[in-house]
């Protein structure tokens, strides 16, 4: 049988994991385009969440030939490790091409 609680406890959990993941890139590199989250895991006995994001930022600078294809910006992946009160312990670079098949 489906509990009804523990899926309305998690789905809560998420919701405050997500706000405390864009406020923090919001805070660090201003508000972003696009924002979503990619992936969520949970470690340290599940005392802490590993949440990869992404967002996509404009090029400040385009070059030659980026504006040739019309590409205005790419898509940045973060990952953080946010402890079960909101607080963001960490962030560092991502890239889906890390992943091991």
């Amino acid at each position: 049988m489906i509990d009804e609680a523990k899926i309305k406890a998690s789905a809560k959990e998420f919701k405050a994991m997500e706000q405390s993941a864009k406020q923090f890139i919001t805070e660090l590199f201003g508000k972003q385009e696009q924002f979503q989250i990619e992936e969520v895991s949970r470690a340290g006995r599940g005392k802490t969440w590993i949440v990869t994001v992404s967002y996509f930022q404009k090029h400040k600078s385009p070059n030659d030939l980026q504006k040739l294809m019309g590409l205005t910006g790419s898509r940045i992946y973060k990952q953080l490790t946010i402890q079960e009160n909101g607080t963001v312990l960490g962030i560092s670079n991502w890239s889906p091409a890390s992943l091991t098949l």
